[in-house]
């Protein structure tokens, strides 16, 4: 069975392209980071994806979506578009149909991705690397030594309500 991070990352893909941004494996993993930090955020510390980021050098990771694209990962390449228009109109709400996806949560994958889908990933990877829930469960690790730790879900919580909070102060 195809879990729901596997259907979010092939959305995500299209998403992009349809969007006419380029996205690499990198990227994609940005992207869901960030899809999941925010879905816990939004949504009092539920976990939309049953499987939560590592910590990895280049930042957060999911390694099953990692495992489906390892051999085009360290190579930067973008993933191939080579649908026409308005086949990949059709595909793309067919993958959104099948994240079966409440509306309110449709609105907030489409707001991360409008927001972040834009960034290159080297951005993303910046990013990533100056907030707390990458570095704390990097802690104690040099910047290149592997690592399989989760970023907590909790961290994720706690950092980016703080940061919404911090944005509505000012």
């Amino acid at each position: 069975m195809e879990t729901l991070l596997n259907k979010m990352s092939d959305f995500t893909i299209l998403y992009c392209q349809n969007m006419g941004v380029s996205i690499n494996p990198l990227k994609l993993q940005k992207l869901l980071y960030y899809i999941q930090s925010w879905h816990i955020v939004k949504f009092e510390k539920d976990i939309l994806f049953e499987e939560m980021p590592e910590a990895w050098v280049n930042g957060p990771v999911y390694r099953s979506v990692y495992n489906k694209y390892k051999t085009t990962f360290f190579r930067n390449e973008n993933f191939p578009n080579n649908l026409e228009e308005e086949a990949m109109s059709h595909k793309l709400s067919k993958s959104l149909e099948n994240l079966q996806l409440s509306e309110d949560k449709q609105e907030l994958v489409f707001s991360v991705l409008n927001s972040y889908g834009k960034l290159s990933d080297e951005r993303l990877v910046l990013m990533t690397h100056s907030e707390e829930p990458w570095n704390e469960a990097r802690l104690g690790l040099s910047p290149i030594e592997r690592s399989e730790k989760k970023i907590s879900p909790e961290t994720i919580f706690n950092y980016y309500t703080k940061r919404i909070e911090e944005r509505n102060d000012q």
